[in-house]
């Protein structure tokens, strides 16, 4: 009873702690921002160009960045609990490559061959593409093992970049957008960005409702998922499909942005454990949280040039990354 308590209050510090974050991200920027002025733009009593600015590009854009970061990282969760692979995330897997792939060709098409095909959803059947072909490369016997999928995410992604560099280049030569497809950036999101990326994060946190019971199952090995009479394949199917769904938006809306589904599910897990009824809300917070902490630093340590988001993230999510791959070898090798 104490134990489930003490997770209340972590869940509680982190649930205030997140809103309070996230006024203060908002503060920083080409043009700085008081706690005072913030409370009186929102209540509709300051006008003004810093007001504009404020409402209709700072605020914005830190709500997009938060909600990238809970949906990247409700679907790392996803990935690790449902292929029992703790370095399962949607960029390491290569399906944030394929989605980039898409957005890019669906920009190529429209600018070259003026061809207007949906951005989104060319991203999502890319991102479908790489997912089930990282998948499937990987599996054997049965069984996706740690090396097999960190290795056949690596090809597809460097497949897809390799191709996403040639269509930049060759095809389209605007030589800038590589940068930001390669690394994410948030410059430039809107209030449209934000209700699309809402709407993904509902949906996204409605199927992990649904299925989170039989992702943690599974998370117990697929021959006991079996004994239950839980189906691993149509799992795994729905779960891709989710993940492909949100990273693909994710991806047309602020590029490649990786890690944060590595890193985040960690945490949460850390806090209140694998099987509880707050990871979702908490792994949600503390991922918009975290992108939102990487965004804020990406436009403020080089003013006025804006470092790439995905670098920041990088910095942080690569040595994780490495103490994780270390970990897993350790415990296999006894």
């Amino acid at each position: 009873m104490r134990i489930k308590f003490n997770k209340i209050l972590i869940f509680t510090a982190v649930l205030f702690g997140a809103f309070f974050l996230l006024l203060f991200f908002s503060l920083f920027g080409t043009v700085n921002f008081n706690m005072r002025e913030i409370f009186d733009i929102l209540s509709g009593n300051a006008t003004g160009a810093r007001s504009v600015l404020y409402s209709q590009l700072r605020l914005p854009r830190v709500l997009v960045a938060f909600l990238i970061g809970a949906v990247l990282s409700i679907a790392g969760d996803s990935l690790q609990l449902t292929l029992k692979n703790p370095l399962a995330d949607p960029y390491i897997v290569g399906i944030s490559a394929g989605a980039s792939f898409g957005a890019v060709l669906s920009l190529m098409m429209r600018e070259t061959l003026g061809l207007s095909i949906n951005m989104d959803l060319l991203a999502f059947i890319f991102a479908l593409i790489s997912a089930f072909t990282a998948y499937f490369i990987s599996r054997k016997g049965g069984k996706v093992s740690v090396t097999s999928l960190i290795l056949s995410g690596v090809i597809i992604s460097f497949l897809f970049n390799a191709a996403v560099t040639f269509l930049v280049v060759f095809a389209w030569r605007n030589i800038i957008s590589l940068h930001f497809w390669s690394l994410g950036s948030m410059s430039g999101v809107s209030w449209n960005d934000f209700y699309k990326m809402l709407v993904a994060l509902f949906i996204e946190s409605t199927i992990y409702i649904f299925f989170r019971r039989k992702m943690l199952i599974l998370a117990a090995g697929e021959e006991h998922a079996v004994t239950v009479g839980v189906h691993p394949e149509r799992v795994k199917t729905v779960i891709f499909f989710n993940v492909a769904f949100v990273s693909a938006l994710s991806v047309s809306t602020a590029g490649l942005i990786g890690f944060v589904g590595l890193i985040i599910p960690h945490i949460t897990r850390l806090l209140f454990g694998t099987d509880s009824k707050l990871n979702l809300f908490s792994t949600l917070l503390i991922g918009g949280v975290f992108l939102t902490a990487c965004d804020t630093i990406s436009r403020t340590l080089f003013q006025p040039t804006e470092l790439p988001i995905g670098a920041v993230t990088a910095l942080v999510g690569a040595p994780f990354f490495i103490y994780l791959l270390k970990r897993k070898a350790g415990i296999a090798n006894g």
